[in-house]
């Protein structure tokens, strides 16, 4: 008998989104801490735990944390440690259209090493580039928009959502179907940016502007060993697969397919080659500490477990809700 999920037990789930999006405004500094992260997800997650537990939902728990949580946190893990190592350098002349392509490479590399990956790869000679101009608010904004958030789309290494979908069975091709979705958003964002940064930089003070044409440096890339290990992700999360790979297939008779982690190893080797190979100056230029992913890992334990409701009871009522076009979406 299927056990019903009942909507009240999606708070804890709504809590842990409200808590992402106010705590760094309501109390900041207390925020900063990732061992208050750890806290807030704990307290919600613990409970929701317990309660699927109790019910009898303690496969979907497993599955959600064992084959969803843990190969997500590796993927970012790997490309952020990757990714870390690579520095790029320089300070060349911040024009609209040097801004556009730096913001244009970004989108591109955003979906093959990620959102963050990209951004931390970039962000650093993008504000050293502009940090000659004035006016210079407006790139970093449309650096986030782009980089961080919109680049990733054609593969599952772009963004978690998408790397969920490809763990439910998407092959990692599919995503190359939604390149001219890519093209249009990327395209309209790097347009207007262009517009902005051409109308800003008419405006920049003449000082500025000689300044920024006399204190230039070539663009430097150091750790491109990375690149390799790089690739090697990109290939462990394209072909380490139940489409390539006969034993990582999912099969009624076998509960808990432990084969699927081949995968996971692949990235794991790429991760370690890199940790080992890469300069400790590179990454001490890249002021890289593992801070963030700390960070990422804690939020997204609280995110995972309290989700698990959530999902059953939209798998349960999907036919009640009532939204049944990409509009009413």
């Amino acid at each position: 008998m299927e056990t019903i999920i009942p909507l009240w037990s999606l708070i804890p789930f709504i809590l842990m989104l409200a808590m992402i999006a106010a705590a760094p405004l309501a109390f900041p500094h207390w925020w900063e801490r990732n061992r208050n992260k750890l806290i807030v997800s704990l307290v919600l997650g613990i409970p929701t735990a317990i309660y699927l537990i109790a019910i009898g939902l303690t496969d979907s728990l497993i599955h959600q944390m064992v084959f969803d949580y843990i190969p997500f946190i590796i993927l970012l893990g790997a490309l952020f440690a990757i990714t870390g190592g690579i520095h790029v350098g320089g300070d060349i002349e911040a024009k609209p259209g040097i801004n556009t392509l730096f913001l244009g490479i970004g989108a591109v590399l955003a979906s093959f090493m990620g959102t963050t990956g990209a951004a931390m790869l970039l962000i650093r000679p993008v504000i050293k580039t502009n940090s000659q101009r004035k006016y210079r608010v407006h790139t970093i904004l449309f650096f986030i928009a782009i980089v961080a958030n919109a680049g990733g789309l054609l593969t599952p290494l772009g963004d978690p959502p998408l790397f969920l979908l490809y763990l439910r069975g998407a092959p990692f091709d599919w995503f190359f179907h939604l390149t001219p979705e890519w093209a249009f958003v990327n395209g309209i964002l790097l347009l207007l940016f262009f517009i902005v940064d051409s109308y800003y930089y008419r405006k920049e003070p003449e000082t500025n502007i000689v300044v920024d044409k006399t204190k230039q440096e070539p663009i430097t890339i150091k750790g491109k060993i990375n690149f390799l290990f790089l690739l090697g992700v990109i290939l462990s999360v394209a072909f380490l697969n139940e489409q390539y790979i006969d034993v990582m297939k999912s099969s009624p008779d076998v509960k808990y397919n432990f084969a699927s982690f081949i995968r996971e190893l692949g990235m794991l080797s790429m991760a370690a080659l890199s940790l080992i190979f890469t300069k400790k100056s590179i990454r001490k230029a890249n002021s890289f500490t593992w801070g963030p992913i700390v960070e990422v890992a804690y939020l997204f334990l609280g995110i995972f477990i309290t989700m698990v409701p959530a999902l059953i009871y939209l798998t349960q009522n999907a036919d009640s809700i009532g939204i049944e076009t990409p509009a009413q979406f």
